[in-house]
């Protein structure tokens, strides 16, 4: 923060209060509150009774102090859109700047498999959602093309080197989600020796039904850039919630049992159509 960088400390906030101490509240920091829905789903979804309401309290304290609070919301298998809409004036309410929210992705070393979406029933999923937010005022902390693309209308390749991770292993090939590609111990390494055309949806049967906001947010963020009209009018319009889906990628490689097929998960690869933006 000395040097000016924007840090969102991500914590499922159940040392915060405690730790809260050692903080001071500056624009260049965010405290990144893990809350995967209503107390019951987000409880369900951490294996642990009382955790929602440790990270509500924390939210709260931060938010009285002057903290950047944002909440960071994964979405599973089960998932009701009139629910999800619930929790989002919720945690709207709590003060928060911004909700960030993506589909759950399946990778290999997750456990419980079986909660995870796929691509179609995600997209299905946040249209529904889009609806009942269309008189809402949310700060959901997100391009409207990334939103519009977590509904269906925009075919994007994934950005991964757009958000790299650091960690005490060096910086993570090609992305947070996939841990067995190894580290680059350089970031110049990383982006420079990189075989990022192995990864993707469509290039890679691990990344077959990912949707996260680390590889497809920047992205959306390229085509805001490239395209600011259609940027505009999504940001006026919000995403699209009725008509056809654009279609999928199509898959270069050949086809094999991925994590999300050998949990019993289909795997939707769509339409073998050319890219799409819209």
């Amino acid at each position: 923060m000395k040097k000016k960088k924007f840090v969102y400390l991500c914590t499922n906030a159940l040392l915060l209060q405690r730790k809260m101490k050692d903080y001071k509240p500056s624009v260049y920091l965010t405290f990144s509150i893990h809350l995967d829905g209503n107390q019951l789903r987000h409880d369900t979804s951490v294996c642990q009774e009382g955790v929602f309401d440790k990270a509500v309290e924390a939210i709260r304290m931060a938010v009285d102090k002057g903290f950047r609070v944002n909440v960071n919301c994964t979405l599973f298998q089960g998932e009701e859109a009139k629910e999800v809409a619930e929790f989002f004036d919720y945690a709207t309410s709590l003060g928060v700047e911004g909700i960030t929210v993506s589909p759950g992705f399946s990778y290999d070393h997750a456990p419980q498999q079986e909660v995870f979406l796929q691509r179609s029933a995600s997209k299905r999923l946040f249209r529904r959602i889009f609806e009942f937010g269309k008189s809402k005022k949310w700060p959901l902390n997100h391009s409207t093309l990334y939103l519009d693309f977590l509904a269906g209308n925009q075919t994007y390749h994934c950005t991964p080197w757009g958000n790299p991770t650091r960690n005490l292993f060096g910086w993570q090939r090609p992305c947070y989600l996939l841990v067995d590609e190894g580290y680059a111990s350089t970031f110049k390494s990383l982006i420079e020796e990189t075989d990022w055309g192995k990864y993707g949806t469509g290039n890679n049967p691990k990344c077959a039904n990912c949707m996260a906001h680390c590889g497809y947010e920047p992205t959306a963020v390229n085509d805001a850039l490239a395209h600011p009209l259609k940027a505009f009018q999504k940001f006026i319009q919000g995403p699209g919630t009725d008509g056809p889906m654009a279609p999928e990628l199509p898959v270069a490689y050949a086809e094999e049992k991925s994590s999300a097929t050998a949990a019993g998960l289909p795997v939707d690869t769509g339409s073998a159509q050319a890219n799409h933006n819209g």
